[in-house]
């Protein structure tokens, strides 16, 4: 996956939720867009686990990138 399709997602305005799929299969769920940061080399995604744990995840690993929600017709999003 580009790092610009994973900027796009994780910066646009308002924030839409969606779910990053990994190259193992793992998915990660970016509902707020306070749980994702972008750094310099890969993308931090902040996991909410009880023991407040962080996970480094580097852009090459990403697989896809789909919206959380389903797109209308008029290809805004709808929940």
């Amino acid at each position: 996956m580009t790092t610009e399709i994973v900027t796009r997602f994780c910066e646009q305005r308002p924030f839409e939720p969606f779910v990053m799929v990994l190259s193992n299969g793992r998915e990660f769920h970016a509902m707020h867009p306070e749980v994702i940061t972008l750094g310099e080399y890969a993308l931090i995604v902040y996991i909410i686990h009880p023991s407040r744990q962080l996970e480094v995840i580097d852009t090459t690993h990403i697989a896809s990138i789909r919206t959380a929600y389903a797109v209308n017709s008029s290809g805004t999003f709808k929940e």
